[in-house]
């Protein structure tokens, strides 16, 4: 895989990256991304992902299951420890769907289930951007005894 972009928009407030080994979704989500005015990275591999992130404050980064296959778990870790303020979104099909309890227990802000619809990325991209979060069971609900 070849770092195909470089971000050089000045006004934007976070990066996004892509660590996406299966082409036919880097692809998809490259295209979807930069149609609406988001320029992301493709990263080669972890390291160079690790390296880009390390200098950021936060960033959104794009992992596919296939990724996950090639770096195992710990890249959750590395990347989370390399920039504590990314935002982890995993990119997964049915077949792989055990990944996606591991990604959130690791610290993944979401997944998204082929086909990857284009209003659950860019919600996901804008939410991130605005700082919205996903929604978190209220504890204290499901400690009550009634």
């Amino acid at each position: 895989m070849k770092s195909l972009k470089t971000l050089s928009s000045p006004e934007r407030q976070t990066d996004v990256f892509l660590l996406v080994a299966n082409g036919d979704i880097r692809n998809y989500i490259l295209e979807l991304c930069e149609k609406n005015n988001y320029h992301p990275l493709i990263t080669a591999d972890l390291e160079e992902l690790v390296k880009e992130t390390k200098r950021m404050r936060s960033a959104i980064v794009f992992v596919d299951y296939e990724a996950v296959n090639t770096y195992g778990a710990r890249m959750y870790s590395r990347i989370n420890v390399a920039c504590p303020g990314c935002d982890v979104i995993l990119l997964c099909d049915q077949a792989h769907r055990t990944f996606i309890k591991e990604a959130m227990e690791l610290g993944a802000y979401a997944s998204i289930l082929s086909p990857y619809e284009e209003w659950e990325v860019l919600t996901m991209i804008r939410n991130i951007l605005t700082g919205k979060r996903k929604r978190r069971p209220n504890k204290s609900r499901e400690n009550k005894i009634i």
